[in-house]
């Protein structure tokens, strides 16, 4: 599949590390990719932000959501698209999938956790975050949990999070948990909002995995 998915991204040329980053309903690329000094400040990753992939007043988003779900297959488009440009972007800079992390805010959140966890996907990340997101639904044979064993996953959600509520983001950690992922569930102050303090739980999540460790602190 030929990616067509607009990104843009910021960081060394010849990288060690690949962080894809994915706003979320009607975000933009630009003001992620400017936040980026937040949680990389001494640019250790190629950080590459893509935008979503419908259009509209409201601004990019990557799927709606009715009383029964994801439009599937908007979902699955997206999926589709986010795994074309991670292949792509593994092949051009001759790093690893294990080097590679995706990470997602609410909508691109929920989108990095099913890419994980998508039997179809071609590419599987070293590891993900999930900021203010949640796992979205699918059909059963779509959704595969082993596929995130022993991989990092990082949970962060604000307690006052007036659009995505904490358990949704707390059963998805418990889920890939149980599923024998190396899970961190970190609640912090605030709402629904890619800023401080959830870029500040991203970065030090980072700086850990770039040191060679596999932090882990799953949910009680």
């Amino acid at each position: 599949m030929t990616n067509s998915l607009r990104s843009i991204r910021r960081g060394p040329t010849t990288p060690e590390r690949l962080l894809v980053l994915i706003p979320g309903y009607g975000d933009t690329p630009e003001p992620f990719l400017d936040r980026a000094s937040m949680f990389d400040p001494n640019e250790q990753w190629l950080v590459v932000v893509v935008e979503p992939q419908t259009p509209s007043e409201r601004g990019p988003y990557w799927y709606n959501v009715d009383e029964n779900g994801p439009e599937p297959d908007a979902l699955a488009s997206a999926l589709a698209g986010i795994d074309s440009l991670c292949a792509a972007l593994l092949t051009e800079t001759g790093l690893s999938q294990d080097e590679l992390i995706i990470a997602g805010f609410s909508q691109g959140g929920a989108l990095a956790l099913a890419h994980l966890v998508d039997p179809t996907s071609t590419v599987t990340p070293g590891a993900v975050a999930a900021l203010a997101s949640y796992l979205p639904s699918r059909d059963q044979q779509l959704i595969d949990l082993s596929r995130a064993s022993q991989r990092p996953i990082l949970f962060a959600h604000g307690e006052d999070d007036e659009l995505v509520e904490p358990i949704r983001g707390r059963s998805a950690s418990k889920a890939l948990h149980r599923a024998d992922a190396l899970v961190t569930w970190v609640e912090v102050s605030g709402g629904h909002r890619f800023d401080t303090p959830l870029a500040d739980e991203l970065a030090a999540w980072l700086d850990a995995l770039s040191r060679g460790e596999l932090p882990h602190a799953p949910p009680i």
